[in-house]
């Protein structure tokens, strides 16, 4: 079996409308199959096939508005597009950004380029299981939009997640003021995963692992020392209060004092694909989530049944420590990847390059906005020559892909 995903949004922002997403299914059956008219002559010809457990969306930040524009795109133009290129000088063709041997398809193209709104709230009916890596708004925000128009007379869209993420859903986005209760009117249900337990979602199994992005910081203290934090704890708030609301553990755990993200190892007929939220390197948390996470892997990579990793690299070049905010460069994920390499040849010793072909593809780019006039160059390009250089110089034999917002991968 191989994956088929598409990725609604891979950029990290801060321009909207690109932000991280990706559709998977399986490429045994074709999205036009997933729209196929009922053949009941007594049916309803505007009618379509019952929801099907085939489609499944890793992160919302992202929705139903960028697959209409895919759609758009793929069936007036017959090619693919990602609009992010055309806004820096040095921007290659799509096919830079993925290694050779990574297949790419245009899976819309048959499409009726004039029904794209109509094909893109069909499938997004058909779509009942969200993964969410955490409840940031560049990963969440086309979850809490698209749920508008959300089909009230279908199941509920099931929105899988850590406790923390299912409560910061419900508390801070679904509380009928910065939008409706979704859960309340049965559109949306909203379930808690365990920690590194097998869970069935739709026709996949899927793993959760929790991961680090960043420390958590008072306002007051936020200059002092390192404040690589990605989440500021209001002013006159107790810390040990508001650390222990968030996560119903004791402030004298460790991990407490860390926002958490997952991590989601997505397997079906005996093949993986494991997928990243937005975390930081264990060499910075010093808190080694990630290497349990590479401990766990290693015998899928040893047996060729990991399809690929899905990770972020969100800066180009190595900023100031202080300033990463719970995310990765591309010598962090050189690091963690050599990580996984070291797992490997610890459970087979003579295995030489035991990475060699794995598919690393990146996700989580930033976009370089600064306040001057510089020219601002393509900062996918820079990651990816990064990445190439330090695979090299290492001897990983990583295939690495820079994923893009509006194009369709097969792994």
């Amino acid at each position: 079996m191989s994956f088929e995903i598409t990725f609604l949004g891979a950029s990290g922002g801060p321009l909207e409308g690109n932000t991280c997403s990706l559709l998977l299914k399986s490429t045994s059956i074709g999205y036009s199959e997933l729209l196929e008219l009922e053949t009941d002559p007594d049916s309803n010809p505007n009618t379509y096939k019952t929801n099907t457990e085939e489609l499944l969306c890793i992160d919302a930040g992202s929705g139903m508005g960028k697959l209409t524009e895919i759609i758009y795109q793929e069936s007036k133009y017959h090619k693919s597009a990602c609009n992010l290129l055309n806004y820096y000088f040095d921007s290659e063709p799509i096919d830079y950004y993925y290694h050779k041997d990574v297949q790419r398809i245009e899976p819309f193209v048959k499409f009726n380029q004039y029904n794209t709104i109509t094909y893109s709230k069909l499938l997004f009916n058909k779509l009942n299981n969200f993964l969410i890596t955490h409840p940031h708004l560049d990963h969440v925000s086309s979850l809490v939009i698209n749920s508008a128009g959300f089909t009230v007379n279908n199941p509920p869209k099931r929105v899988y997640g850590s406790k923390y993420t299912i409560k910061s859903l419900q508390q801070h986005y679904f509380n009928g003021i910065v939008w409706p209760n979704m859960p309340s009117f049965d559109i949306l249900e909203l379930t808690q995963l365990e920690f590194e337990t097998t869970h069935k979602v739709g026709e996949y199994n899927v793993r959760m692992f929790p991961l680090s992005h960043g420390e958590l910081n008072m306002i007051e203290s936020k200059n002092a020392g390192r404040h690589s934090s990605i989440t500021t704890i209001p002013a006159g708030v107790s810390e040990d209060h508001y650390k222990r609301s968030l996560t119903g553990q004791r402030s004298s755990d460790p991990d407490v004092h860390h926002y958490q993200s997952t991590s989601f190892l997505v397997s079906r007929n005996d093949v993986y694909l494991l997928a990243f939220g937005d975390f930081e390197s264990d060499m910075v948390s010093k808190l080694q989530r990630n290497q349990k996470i590479w401990k766990y892997v290693a015998p899928v990579v040893l047996q060729h049944k990991l399809k690929g990793v899905i990770l972020e690299c969100s800066n180009a070049g190595e900023p100031d420590p202080n300033k990463l905010y719970g995310h990765l460069t591309p010598k962090h994920v050189i690091y963690e990847l050599k990580q996984l390499e070291q797992e490997c040849k610890k459970l087979e010793k003579n295995t030489e390059h035991p990475l060699k072909g794995l598919n690393v593809i990146v996700n989580h780019v930033k976009e370089p906005i600064l306040s001057n006039l510089r020219e601002i160059t393509d900062p996918r390009k820079r990651i990816l020559t990064d990445l190439n250089k330090y695979n090299e110089e290492e001897g990983l034999g990583c295939y690495i892909s820079i994923a893009l917002s509006g194009t369709t991968i097969v792994l």
